[in-house]
Formats: C-alpha cells, structure tokens, sequence
C-alpha cells in the first residue's frame, strides 16, 4: 500500500509498538495515515492505515495526563496508539474522511 492524494498534515509523532514509542513522522493524506519512523529507531518499518480500514479514531491522554495522544482501531481489531499535537484537527479530518458501518 502506497499513500496517494494530496497530503493534509505531516506532523512529528510517536507510535506505541509494544512497550517501544517510536518517534517519526505522521502523514495524513486523502486517503490514508501513514507512520514513518525515524531511521535511528529499533522498528523502523512504515505503517500506514487505510481510511476505509478504520473503524473508530479517539482522544487518549498521555501517562492518563497529558492530552496529546490518539488511538485509530482498524476493522480487523487492531489499535495504534500516536503521541502527537494539534490532534483534535488530525481526529476532525479523519472522522470525515472513515466509513462508518
């Protein structure tokens, strides 16, 4: 899967792999988000999520504190937790853009 479309945010962000967050960037385009990692981490490999493949996007607190985070749940169960700002914007554009069933 490649991300196409024009690209709406490119923001720096982390991704919960396991007990592991990993720092990168975030891409939201037409059609996907798309995690790229920074090439100095253990996990390094690209992970990109497919609007139609997502069933819910949410707020989530930091350590419970910190309001910066967001977790997308696939269809298929999966969750993916990111650490980013200015997430309520990145939340509204997705929410949008998913298909609801």
């Amino acid at each position: 899967m490649s991300q196409t479309g024009n690209v709406h945010f490119d923001v720096v962000a982390n991704l919960f792999r396991g007990i592991e967050s990993v720092g990168g960037r975030i891409r939201i385009s037409d059609k996907s988000v798309l995690f790229t990692a920074h090439a100095i981490n253990i996990q390094t490999q690209i992970t990109e999520i497919a609007f139609d493949q997502i069933s819910t996007i949410t707020k989530r607190n930091t350590l419970g504190l910190i309001p910066n985070g967001m977790t997308i749940e696939t269809r298929d169960g999966k969750k993916y937790k990111f650490v980013l700002w200015n997430r309520q914007k990145i939340i509204d554009f997705v929410s949008s853009r998913i298909v609801k069933n």
